[in-house]
């Protein structure tokens, strides 16, 4: 499943789908564009789809870094790691 720039609440969103771990289910998020550094996610997890996404409010940096750990550890992501940087750097479309 892909979900390319959904918009919500008439801003742009990106949608990255990360594989899981043996420990860690799969995880969608839902992340807005940053400002101030600041990226706006909301996140579900492969344990219970049901349940409601956690929202937060995460530096752009730190959400780029759990992505490049994803990438490192050979995870399948449905974005590629070089669009995520550029759109939490907030260069990219």
């Amino acid at each position: 499943m892909t979900m390319r720039d959904t918009p919500v609440s008439g801003e742009p969103t990106l949608s990255v789908q990360v594989e899981g771990t043996a420990r860690e289910g799969m995880r969608l998020f839902i992340m807005s564009r940053p400002s101030d550094g600041v990226v706006r996610v909301r996140e579900w997890r492969g344990e219970d789809w049901s349940a409601g996404p956690l929202e937060r409010e995460i530096e752009a940096k730190a959400l780029y870094a759990e992505f490049e750990r994803a990438h490192r550890e050979r995870r399948r992501m449905s974005e590629e790691l070089y669009r995520l940087r550029l759109w939490l750097e907030g260069t990219g479309s």
